[in-house]
């Protein structure tokens, strides 16, 4: 069963945000990337801090996973690395099965806050979405999935669940010397 709730939102307007306007939902500037744009520091009471090339929300109890959730950056479709954009997309990814089911509500307030943003769409399991209607019935499907088996979600138990491990290697340190790709294709602008 698939474990991971993924959620996309894809970016309509013509200027698509760069790393520095994302990094500003950490509630900064970053030294090296400036903003062009202060949209997305309204994003920063939500907690989202850099962790590697990517965003998170640390988890500041006991139970359940490190990060509860995670914020990618997305080009053309796929999560990318050490990219200083533009993106047309960031990903919000939520394990139902490694957070206890009361965190859903903080999932609830990352999807109200970016869907709020200007000219977004948003995706969930190939379809577009104006609700959490959908993202809320995946989880309860989760969830009761696994309370069935007798593994309560968040639970120490369920952390010892091995899953599909994704492409990128966990251990791979940051390394803020690497250079960052830079997309220069004028048609994209």
């Amino acid at each position: 069963m698939e474990n991971d709730i993924l959620i996309d939102f894809r970016f309509k307007a013509k200027d698509k945000p760069r790393f520095g306007e994302l990094f500003l939902i950490t509630g900064e500037e970053h030294p090296k990337f400036p903003a062009r744009s202060q949209t997305f520091k309204d994003l920063a009471p939500l907690g989202f801090e850099q962790l590697d090339d990517f965003f998170g929300i640390l988890n500041d109890e006991e139970e359940g996973d490190d990060v509860l959730i995670w914020l990618f950056p997305m080009l053309n479709g796929e999560e990318v690395f050490h990219n200083s954009g533009p993106f047309d997309a960031i990903r919000l990814s939520y394990s139902a099965l490694r957070n206890a089911p009361s965190r859903i509500s903080l999932l609830q307030a990352c999807f109200d806050a970016i869907k709020a943003l200007p000219e977004v769409e948003v995706m969930f399991e190939e379809g577009k979405i104006n609700s959490f209607d959908a993202v809320q019935k995946r989880n309860d499907e989760i969830v009761a999935h696994w309370r069935a088996n007798n593994v309560e979600p968040g639970s120490e138990q369920s952390l010892l669940i091995e899953e599909d491990e994704d492409d990128w290697d966990e251990d791979e340190d940051w390394d803020e010397s690497e250079e960052w790709e830079e997309d220069t294709d004028p048609k994209k602008k």
